[in-house]
């Protein structure tokens, strides 16, 4: 039944499945596979790189709060420190 109401007017009808699924037992590498694989490589040694960067930071964080701990730091002047700002918070 068509739902538009137009007639089919030929049927084809298949006979039999042409594929089964099942890998060829002859292996053939695409013509670009070379390239695709330095693509590939490129990319995973991105990825690991990236990993150094976050490990850089981590380290660069640790030695920034040693520091700190180590020398202490100048907090003078910070707002709201002042005399004037001091007799207006009262």
């Amino acid at each position: 039944m068509d739902p538009w109401g137009c007639e089919v007017v030929s049927e084809s009808k298949v006979s039999a499945f042409e594929d089964n699924f099942k890998p060829s037992e002859v292996f053939e590498k695409l013509s670009d596979s070379a390239e695709y694989l330095a693509i590939l490589e490129r990319k995973l040694k991105a990825v690991r790189s990236k990993n150094k960067v976050v490990e850089n930071l981590a380290a660069y964080r640790a030695d920034c709060l040693n520091r700190l701990l180590r020398e202490g730091c100048d907090l003078d002047p910070v707002i709201g420190d002042t005399e004037d700002e001091k007799l207006l918070q009262e």
